[in-house]
């Protein structure tokens, strides 16, 4: 009878030890999930910092682009309103530029917009006060010739603007003819000195924005190396789940509740890096590659010594749209022209916005017997533009030049030369680069 009693015993305590057991495993499994739970959870909040400061590191780099292409395209435009003044001697070129610097003053607001998101040590902001001192001294460049031009006119002093009359004039030059004053001031706005500030100011510009997209690589590069190390670890703990529930199926619920959360956080990790690099290469009004794609293009271009076709597109006229129109109209003109020139090139080309009215397209493979179909489809574009709705006098000129070795500054020098040439001859049409 006691032995029956202990054999009884011993079969009960056998089974409680079974039941003990599995509790435990169930235990055990069920707190590595919580385990994976919290460490997704930490992971999330990690990755979701690293977002949050690479889209602030992107806001910047979309602020301090746009205000490196306004100091750069309002320095254009005075430039060039300065020199319609020197050469046709019409006021209304002088008294627009006056406006321009005393009411819009777009340098000083672009470089304000710039401190909100960058401190006064960091080397975008220094090179945009660079950039903007030499904008300065090729304004005092210009309103002296201004001046000297109006002293060619005899006006009554108080004709003159009151930016222009307070400057003195050289006492060297007083004595000048009207026809050696004319002389000089045109020497003056063309000559090397003031074309060596202008590349001063472009090239400010371009450093700006080519430090910040370095800062922003470093810190996109940094994320995503925080984001694998992360997804690493997580692929362990799920391994470990994967073994555990392997021996029970105790926790299977558990298991797919994590491998959902995994597969989601993924997804996350591919949308961002997808976001990520849509913003760093995609202009953020016209939808089409920006600056820092065009550059990559034709780095590639050399590289790969194929034949390309550079064309330097600038919309004419582009102040008058913004001041017929505002600036709303003036993007509503850029975001047509974007949407025109991707339409009428091949999908293997590239249509870039390099600037504020500027944009370029890269013919790759293309051969010089395709110069007159390239006519053709400016003509075409031109055509287009003329023909949108509540926008008037919108066209484009094209300076274009060939290389059969690829992308080099040459190329660039020649399309823009062929460009200047048609500005200089009426606009609205494309110049090949002959020579």
């Amino acid at each position: 009878m006691n032995n029956i009693t202990e054999e009884y015993y011993e079969t009960e305590n056998l089974k409680a030890k079974k039941r003990i057991n599995m509790g435990l495993l169930s235990t055990v499994l069920t707190l590595i999930t919580l385990i994976v739970f919290v460490f997704i959870i930490v992971i999330s909040y990690k990755v979701n910092q690293s977002y949050n400061d690479v889209r602030s590191s992107i806001n910047r780099f979309v602020i301090c682009e746009q205000s490196s292409d306004t100091i750069k395209t309002s320095s254009n435009e005075l430039t060039e309103l300065a020199r319609m003044f020197v050469v046709n001697h019409d006021e209304r070129f002088a008294l627009a530029y006056v406006e321009e610097l005393e009411e819009n003053n777009a340098q000083q607001k672009a470089l304000e917009d710039l401190k909100r998101f960058c401190s006064d040590k960091e080397i975008a902001l220094q090179r945009l006060e660079v950039a903007i001192s030499q904008s300065k001294s090729l304004t005092a460049m210009e309103l002296y010739n201004m001046r000297l031009c109006y002293e060619i006119f005899n006006k009554n002093t108080d004709e003159i603007p009151d930016l222009i009359r307070k400057i003195e004039i050289k006492p060297s030059e007083r004595n000048l003819s009207h026809e050696e004053l004319h002389e000089l001031a045109i020497k003056n706005m063309f000559g090397n000195g003031y074309l060596i500030y202008k590349m001063r100011v472009n090239d400010n510009c371009l450093i700006t924005i080519k430090a910040i997209s370095d800062e922003i690589k470093q810190e996109v590069d940094l994320n995503a190396e925080i984001l694998g190390r992360n997804l690493d670890r997580l692929r362990i703990f799920i391994l470990i789940l994967l073994v555990i529930n392997a021996l029970s199926t105790i926790g299977l619920k558990e298991f797919r509740d994590v491998t959902k959360s995994y597969n989601k956080m993924y997804e996350m990790g591919e949308r961002q890096n997808r976001i990520l690099l849509k913003n760093a290469e995609y202009d953020a009004l016209t939808g089409i590659l920006n600056r820092r794609a065009y550059e990559q293009i034709c780095s590639s271009s050399a590289k790969q010594k194929i034949s390309i076709a550079l064309l330097l597109i600038d919309m004419d006229n582009f102040k008058h749209i913004n001041d017929t129109y505002g600036h709303t109209g003036g993007d509503s003109a850029l975001k047509a022209l974007a949407s025109i020139l991707r339409d009428t090139f091949r999908n293997e080309d590239y249509v870039c916005r390099i600037g504020g009215d500027e944009f370029a397209a890269v013919l790759v493979n293309f051969k010089p017997e395709g110069f007159k179909i390239v006519q053709e489809k400016i003509a075409s574009v031109n055509e287009r533009l003329s023909q949108i709705e509540g926008l008037a006098d919108v066209s484009v000129s094209v300076g274009i030049a060939f290389s059969s070795t690829g992308y080099t500054e040459e190329l660039y020098k020649k399309a823009d030369k062929a460009l200047y040439s048609i500005k200089e001859s009426g606009k609205k049409g494309c110049q090949i680069f002959e020579g």
